[in-house]
């Protein structure tokens, strides 16, 4: 949460389903809105009137249309160019400004739905959309092509690289060992011509120092780095807890355009 008078970030809670699904009923599916709606009951102040509300969305649906070729009434076919959609999706698209791309995804009608019934005034992006951006915003002067972001998540891990002035790659990987983020990096640079000694790889999202992915990456890439806190802001205490790596494009959200 950010507090836009003293231009301070003063609240992160990160809630999973498990937390709402009780002990004595293992394996059972919570529905999304009811996991929203006990997050809500457990938070009544959320429903506090806000100046503004955003949502960002995380899906494994999303592909990048130039400025020029794209038109609205034909996201749904641009996303079915790479992916098989189901009746109960539909398609978002956000414009990248500073590129004049959007990014047209895919979002499971009952979340957005659930979403809007409890905030009707969200504004719902996708969350590579805002990773996009913001990296863009804070390492403008370092996007060289041989300097590669590596965005880690749960389950999907996200490779980025700009020319210093274009998005030059952009593509999501899903991974369950640490061996695949390493194929799937190498293979990258090994496609784009890159030699791993010379490239540099900026952490973002859930990785540490010291952690076993950290340590295997470190073997084939020696230049690596951790992205940094948006100096733009101020911090409440409590985030000294936080690594600044960590929550990368939530914490820039506010900073980006979409």
């Amino acid at each position: 949460m950010l507090d836009y008078k003293l231009n301070r970030y003063i609240l992160l809670h990160d809630y999973r389903r498990n937390d709402f699904i009780p002990r004595a009923r293992p394996g059972f599916k919570l529905s999304f809105e009811d996991f929203l709606r006990s997050v809500l009951t457990a938070n009544p102040w959320l429903k506090n009137p806000f100046k503004t509300v955003r949502i960002a969305y995380e899906g494994k649906k999303g592909t990048l249309v130039p400025g020029p070729l794209f038109d609205a009434q034909e996201s749904e076919n641009f996303l079915k160019l790479n992916f098989q959609l189901s009746p109960d999706e539909r398609t978002l698209a956000d414009h990248i400004q500073q590129f004049d791309n959007y990014h047209v995804f895919a979002i499971q009608k009952n979340l957005e739905e659930s979403a809007k019934q409890h905030f009707p005034s969200a504004r719902i992006s996708n969350l590579s959309s805002v990773l996009i951006q913001t990296v863009w915003l804070n390492f403008r002067s370092r996007t060289g092509t041989n300097r590669i972001f590596l965005h880690m998540k749960e389950k999907i891990f996200d490779i980025l690289i700009y020319d210093g002035k274009q998005i030059l790659y952009f593509n999501s990987f899903t991974w369950m060992v640490a061996e695949d983020v390493v194929y799937f990096l190498i293979f990258v640079l090994e496609q784009l011509g890159m030699n791993p000694e010379e490239a540099s790889v900026v952490l973002l999202g859930n990785i540490d120092r010291g952690s076993n992915l950290f340590e295997l990456i470190y073997r084939y890439v020696k230049n690596m780095e951790f992205g940094r806190r948006n100096a733009s802001y101020k911090y409440s205490p409590v985030f000294d807890i936080v690594a600044p790596q960590s929550y990368y494009p939530l914490l820039n959200f506010n900073a980006c355009g979409s």
